[in-house]
């Protein structure tokens, strides 16, 4: 697959710093955290390793990845996969899926009572 000609990590390093400055006090520092992962993602400030042919002598620097589950470089494909392979799940069939939280006081009885509480949930659905 090619190479976007514009990612998101080149738009960190352009412009990050201005926007990080124009912005403190109001982002977390995880956010930063994941910013600074996406920047360094697949360049030399991570690190790397080298692969070379012994026959012609040529080499190739793969740099590594930071493996942040924000990076689209990392996680976007992992991403695309888990839903293809969601999407091989669904039956042919319009429906949705509905998640709720139970009250604590009733959590803390389900917890307990899993087949009858879960029982009682379904049939009422």
């Amino acid at each position: 697959m090619a190479r976007p000609r514009l990612e998101l990590a080149d738009i960190f390093r352009a412009h990050g710093p201005a926007w990080r400055q124009a912005n403190a006090g109001h982002v977390s520092l995880s956010q930063f955290k994941v910013m600074s992962a996406i920047e360094a993602c697949r360049t030399e400030a991570l690190g790397g390793h080298v692969a070379g042919c012994i026959t012609c002598g040529h080499h190739h620097i793969s740099y590594n990845s930071c493996k942040n589950r924000h990076c689209p470089k990392c996680q976007g494909p992992a991403a695309r996969d888990w839903m293809e392979a969601r999407a091989e799940d669904l039956l042919p069939v319009e429906y949705f899926h509905v998640v709720f939280t139970l009250p604590a006081e009733i959590a803390q009885i389900a917890y307990w009572n899993k087949k009858a509480a879960y029982g009682l949930l379904f049939r009422a659905s």
